[in-house]
């Protein structure tokens, strides 16, 4: 997407939720949301695709124009369950009006721009609306390890640490520090060992920040594997 069109995309995407909640801080909620989804999308791909390619290479029957077929397809699943993770966050906290029906498209179209008409893509987004939590996550990892065979060398935790991390980037993004730092007790929950970076030691991130030394706000795969 050109810059001039990317620009257009982000207007209106800030138009359409001022008009809608009646508010003038579209722009920073905007900006901090894709910045906070941009980020966990990039790390998504690296932790499942680039981190195993280096450590496992890739199978050299592979052909080129196949793996980058696998990207873009790992592409739309990261970004359809990110929209539902935070679509549920943005409902279940009250954060605009009109829920889910409202939110969930506002926010693919602004993520997906034309894909989000296609039909294949409304077929994949109601297969992780019909599911509970627990069963959307496993889906989701279905998804990426037939898109990238490689994903399943990458830590089973680290699934279970990303739809807390949408959840994050969402609160953020509508500045609620509680509902994030809650999210954020989830994660150490579920890995402890988190908090142990001597860098940012497992603390909130702006949304778009990366710890260089774990990863946080989605951990390098050494910090979610056991020794």
């Amino acid at each position: 997407m050109s810059s001039a069109h990317s620009a257009t995309s982000r207007n209106e995407t800030v138009q359409a939720f001022g008009a809608h909640e009646s508010r003038t801080d579209g722009a920073r909620v905007v900006a901090a949301l894709q910045a906070g989804l941009d980020k966990l999308l990039y790390l998504v791909v690296d932790r499942v695709a680039t981190e195993p390619e280096t450590k496992f290479g890739v199978d050299s029957m592979i052909m080129p124009t196949a793996i980058a077929k696998g990207h873009l397809a790992a592409h739309l699943e990261i970004e359809l369950y990110q929209a539902v993770e935070s679509a549920d966050t943005a409902a279940q906290k009250g954060y605009v009006s009109g829920g889910v029906d409202w939110y969930l498209p506002w926010l693919l179209r602004a993520r997906l721009h034309e894909r989000f008409a296609e039909p294949a893509v409304a077929a994949r987004l109601g297969v992780y609306r019909a599911k509970s939590v627990d069963a959307r996550r496993l889906a989701f990892e279905t998804a990426l390890e037939r898109a990238l065979p490689q994903a399943s060398h990458a830590p089973l935790v680290l699934y279970r640490l990303l739809a807390p991390a949408v959840e994050i980037a969402t609160a953020i993004a509508f500045g609620d520090a509680a509902v994030a730092q809650r999210a954020r007790k989830r994660q150490l929950e579920v890995l402890p060992d988190l908090a142990d970076c001597h860098d940012c030691h497992g603390r909130l991130l702006e949304n778009g920040e990366e710890c260089r030394q774990c990863g946080n706000p989605l951990w390098k795969s050494d910090w979610l594997t056991a020794e």
